[in-house]
């Protein structure tokens, strides 16, 4: 009879410490777990980044967070990252935003951001997101933007001759976009819309001649003894690839492990950066290696190219204008924060 006292006047203590304390007392134990897809190749930078990040989320939550990736579209192909975050098929995604819905300033970022190089380039797009705030903020509204990464410089490249601009003409050109569709077609190209991964499938069945592309991407998806020519003029530097987070799975952590990924944030954009800026340079010495000539304009070709690329530019501004957004405001603030880093 006493033991049968006792048992229920321990079973009725439990019920009172589960009354009266917090439940992450009770729930520390078991870590949240959380799905991360991207699009990369694990051999990348990004996935080396984002292998680093996860550690240091790891380490610094004390195992409390536990962060699962899943690379190169293993989860969610990456044109389908973006909505796949959205809709909670992955928890975090780290992706190029490639579908313009609900994207319009964004999409044309990887295009009118003409910086030389990415760390013009991550300035030029902070000081855009400081001076248009809501226009941008509207954008992502439907995610929680962890932070947003600034890539390589992109580059024309072909496995046909491309020495002059006119040598463009008839060829199939990947893009990211119409901005740059216009862009190609301009140039005499026919682009072809397509993601990293699927160029370099099309690049190997011969149904494309080249591509708008970084030359971290030529190098990690080994496209260096298939294309023979590279633009070494910079033609914008992308800078729609985020780090996101699907709104519930935000919502339900803890405050303590918010301000664990609060705090990772601004290392996280460095990282990636001096990541990307070590990459380009050893993709200079992969695409020596594997003889793809390196092409640098003369003056007046170089002119030229400046001068279509401005063209565009002007159109994507005024296209943005007779959609409700300050488009030729962007372009312009875009242009004067360029001249300004230049000085």
């Amino acid at each position: 009879m006493k033991k049968s006292k006792m048992n229920i006047f321990i079973i009725i203590w439990v019920l009172v410490l589960m009354a009266i304390l917090p439940l992450s007392a009770f729930s520390q134990e078991r870590p949240i777990e959380l799905r991360l897809a991207h699009m990369f190749p694990v051999m990348s930078a990004q996935h080396q980044h984002i292998e680093l990040w996860v550690k240091r989320i790891t380490d610094a939550s004390n195992g409390r967070l536990a962060i699962r990736i899943f690379a190169a579209n293993t989860l969610l192909p990456g044109p389908e990252i973006y909505s796949g975050v959205v809709k909670g098929a992955a928890d975090i995604g780290l992706a190029a935003r490639y579908k313009p819905e609900g994207f319009s300033i964004g999409s044309t970022f990887p295009f009118i951001v003409g910086a030389p190089d990415t760390v013009t380039a991550r300035r030029v797009y902070d000081d855009v997101w400081k001076k248009f705030p809501k226009e941008m903020g509207e954008e992502w509204k439907d995610v929680k933007i962890l932070y947003t990464i600034v890539m390589t410089t992109q580059h024309l490249t072909s496995r046909k001759t491309l020495r002059r601009c006119e040598d463009l003409r008839g060829q199939q050109i990947r893009v990211p976009s119409k901005e740059v569709a216009s862009f190609v077609e301009d140039l005499g190209g026919t682009p072809v819309f397509m993601s990293p991964p699927d160029f370099a499938v099309g690049l190997e069945k011969g149904t494309v001649d080249g591509a708008y592309i970084s030359l971290p991407s030529i190098m990690d998806y080994k496209q260096g003894g298939k294309l023979k020519y590279i633009l070494m003029e910079p033609i914008g530097v992308p800078t729609n690839v985020f780090v996101a987070m699907n709104k519930k799975s935000y919502n339900r952590l803890p405050a303590d492990l918010l301000d664990v990924l609060e705090k990772s944030y601004e290392w996280a954009k460095n990282d990636i950066m001096n990541r990307w800026v070590a990459s380009n340079e050893d993709a200079k010495k992969y695409l020596k290696a594997e003889g793809v000539e390196m092409v640098y304009l003369p003056n007046d070709e170089k002119e030229k190219l400046v001068s279509l690329y401005n063209r565009s530019c002007d159109k994507i501004g005024a296209d943005l204008d007779a959609k409700g957004y300050p488009g030729t405001e962007i372009v312009r603030f875009i242009r004067e924060r360029l001249k300004y880093y230049a000085r």
